[in-house]
Parts: structure tokens; sequence; C-alpha cells
């Protein structure tokens, strides 16, 4: 397997995965931001920031092994759930013969339904894989024993280290990456069960009680 075959398959997911975020189950974009990041996202990035000084040692180890374990579990767990939910799609019948508007409607918001819940699923299961990527570095390198403080800083040329500048800068970027999947993924699994808890009832609320 070659890495442009890879970047040819990830490229469309990460596209579509942020485009269904801001599609309605009609098909209507509404509130994509002008940027790339959203306005709340934009707020998890300054939190992030912020947060460095907040834990100057970063996470801990130990906590960087639960959070590999838990987006290990999550990986598998999303994976079968895509699985059964394109079952589910390729079961449902598409055909309009003999159905009202209204009918049609519905179909098309269940396809597009089955469309926003894989591709945001997907694109989370990516990030897990990303995180968990992130976490092992912290392993590696043990990016725990630098401590990023204000007080590190240095305004006299001939006094900066310049090697410890570089790995400050390297470890700071890196934390405040990790910190700002941690709080979308967990945005993004919040949105897509609000979601799909507003589509089923959409659902059940259609559904006609008959008496016999």
């Amino acid at each position: 397997m070659q890495f442009h075959s890879i970047k040819r398959l990830i490229k469309p997911l990460i596209k579509s995965g942020h485009e269904w975020q801001y599609i309605s189950l009609n098909g209507d974009s509404k509130g994509k931001p002008k940027l790339y990041f959203s306005g709340t996202q934009i707020i998890i990035i300054a939190i992030c920031i912020f947060s460095i000084f907040w834990l100057k040692k970063g996470l801990d180890n130990s906590l960087m092994g639960y959070i590999i374990s838990g987006f290990a579990i999550s990986v598998s767990l999303f994976m079968s759930l895509l699985v059964n939910i394109f079952d589910k799609f390729e079961k449902t019948t598409f055909t309009t013969n003999g159905k009202d508007a209204d009918e049609i409607v519905r179909l098309d918001q269940k396809r597009n339904f089955f469309k926003k819940f894989i591709s945001i699923t997907s694109y989370l299961v990516l990030m897990s894989i990303l995180i968990i990527v992130l976490c092992s570095f912290s392993y590696i390198y043990d990016t725990s024993r630098l401590i990023i403080s204000l007080n590190n800083f240095c305004y006299k040329p001939a006094e900066i280290d310049y090697e410890l500048t570089v790995k400050c800068i390297f470890v700071f970027f890196y934390r405040v990456a990790l910190n700002y999947f941690l709080l979308d993924y967990l945005l993004l699994t919040l949105f897509i069960a609000g979601s799909s808890y507003e589509y089923y009832m959409s659902e059940l609320n259609r559904t006609k009680i008959t008496r016999s």
C-alpha cells in the first residue's frame, strides 16, 4: 500500500467529515464557517493554549495510557457501528414508486442521515487513531519532563538557550494539538449523538399508530 493511496482515501474522508457537520438532513448548508475552524473550535483552541500554562507538565503518562486504551476501544466500536449502519442502509428501499411528496422527503432525509452519520463517524475513527499516535509520543519522548511556564521566558538574547527553546516550542504545539483533538473529539461525539437523537425522534413522531 503506497502513501499516495492512503492520502487519496483520507483527504475526501476529512473533507466529508468536516462538511457534513454543517449540512442538515434536508441537504441545506447551515452555519458553515468562513474559515476552516468554527467559532466553537476557535474557543477550544484558545482554551488549549491557556491550559498549557495551567497543566505545566501536560497530561500525566498514566492518564495517557488510559486515553490510548479508551480510544483503541472506541476505534473498534465505531468500526462495528459503521458496518451495522451500512447494513441498515443496504436493507433500506429508496424507490419512490407509489410514494407521496412527504414520503419522498423522508427518504431523502434518511439517505442524508446515513451519509452524515457515516462521514462524521469515519472522521471520529480517524481522529481516534491520530490521538493514539499523539499520546504515544508522550511515552517515546517523555514530554511530561518538560515544564512550560512563564518563568521559562527570557527576554535577553544572550541568555537564551536555543536548544531548550526549540524543545519548548515543539512540546507547546504538541500539547495544544493533543488537547484540541481530545476536546474536538468530545464535541463531535456529542454532536453526532444529538443529531442521531433528533432524527430518530422525528421519525418516531411521524409514525402513525394504527388501531384495529
